[in-house]
């Protein structure tokens, strides 16, 4: 009995130290795509003294709810933009990054779009202001993701 009890335990341990190993891909490819929009930026408000458009940058999922779950959210502010708690603040207008992901066979395509929101007279306005393009394909050769583009662009 104690045999059997001692071998579930160590089969437990390494089923639990094997299984917090793996990565989610899917995680890893949004903080990617995101991580690849903000790096130039960042680097060019250094060098403009413009600061104040990344420090008050909002993340958003295709559903305009806060995308908190990204490595990289430490940089970006989170709001909820239908809550009538943060009217105020969207009465003011706020930046955010809007995140659209999409699977096709083995291609991943993250999608991010810059917009300007506001809410004035009970209506939302979203006012687009260029984006970026990552996409990823499945190697099944490799058994992983890779990075086959980016594109950023601007209006």
């Amino acid at each position: 009995m104690k045999v059997a009890f001692f071998i579930t335990i160590i089969l437990v341990c390494v089923l639990r130290v094997h299984a917090q190993q793996n990565k989610d891909d899917y995680k890893t490819m949004v903080d990617s795509a995101i991580a690849m929009k903000y790096t130039p930026l960042l680097e060019a408000s250094k060098k403009q003294k413009r600061e104040y458009y990344l420090e008050n940058l909002y993340l958003l999922n295709e559903h305009d709810q806060p995308l908190s779950y990204v490595s990289s959210d430490s940089k970006f502010k989170f709001i909820n933009i239908y809550d009538e708690r943060n009217r105020k603040i969207l009465s003011k207008g706020i930046y955010a990054w809007k995140v659209f992901t999409a699977l096709n066979k083995n291609k991943f395509v993250v999608t991010i779009i810059n917009f300007y929101i506001t809410y004035k007279s009970r209506n939302y306005s979203f006012s687009n202001g260029g984006g970026a393009e990552a996409v990823f394909e499945y190697s099944c050769d490799e058994n992983k993701w890779k990075l086959i583009t980016f594109d950023n662009q601007g209006i």
